[in-house]
């Protein structure tokens, strides 16, 4: 199995080349290494996890050249297929890891089934949870030119994405502060819900120290 791993790594490394720095190899790999985690504790088939958290987001750049034309999640699981269909894996393994991956997505309709499927949502929502979490919404702010910081915003519910006013505390309070709600397995919930008080906290920090209180 590991170098079936290996040689999977490979090939998705090579789909991340330009990639968005909140979608790049190094959120895969903190991707695979949580859900790893998550499934040791939730009993699930490793090798499904592991194949696709590497997996998982391999269509996310095209998506995002697209300006989201395509689902990453759709088109990314048809191609995994046939990644792993080349490389000899059997009609059960693909079809396991291809239902992981259409189902990993915050905004689709698509329920993951099975424990691995929910492992690599659980997996793939935290990584936006946490100090992780707040490093990636900086980041992306930084990208699309929003402040810093915008707590004065009057109605932050009415403020629009890629634009000045689609900071951290916007990102928080519109999408991330609700995802423990949506985790599937017990270990998610409990590591979501404690990044999320993290964030909540070095928010309040942020907003304190701007105003000048601290």
């Amino acid at each position: 199995m590991k170098a079936d791993l290996n040689r999977i790594e490979k090939i998705a490394k090579k789909y991340f080349i330009g990639a968005n720095s909140c979608h790049d190899w190094d959120h895969v790999k903190r991707v695979h290494s949580l859900a790893l985690k998550i499934g040791r504790e939730e009993k699930a088939n490793l090798s499904v996890v592991a194949i696709a958290s590497l997996l998982h987001d391999i269509k996310k750049t095209e998506e995002m050249k697209q300006k989201s034309k395509i689902c990453h999640a759709l088109s990314g699981a048809q191609e995994a297929a046939e990644v792993l269909e080349r490389l000899g894996f059997s009609s059960d393994a693909v079809q396991s890891v291809k239902h992981c991956i259409e189902a990993h997505r915050y905004r689709n309709n698509i329920k993951p089934q099975s424990i691995e499927a929910k492992v690599l949502s659980d997996a793939d929502k935290i990584d936006a949870l946490g100090a992780v979490g707040v490093g990636r919404s900086i980041l992306f702010a930084g990208k699309v030119g929003a402040r810093l910081h915008n707590s004065d915003v009057a109605d932050i519910y009415k403020t629009s994405m890629y634009g000045p006013d689609d900071t951290l505390y916007r990102e928080y309070m519109v999408k991330l502060r609700h995802l423990p709600k949506t985790m599937f397995t017990k270990t998610g919930k409990r590591i979501a819900k404690e990044r999320t008080s993290y964030m909540k906290a070095f928010i309040k920090r942020l907003d304190e120290e701007i105003k000048g209180k601290l």
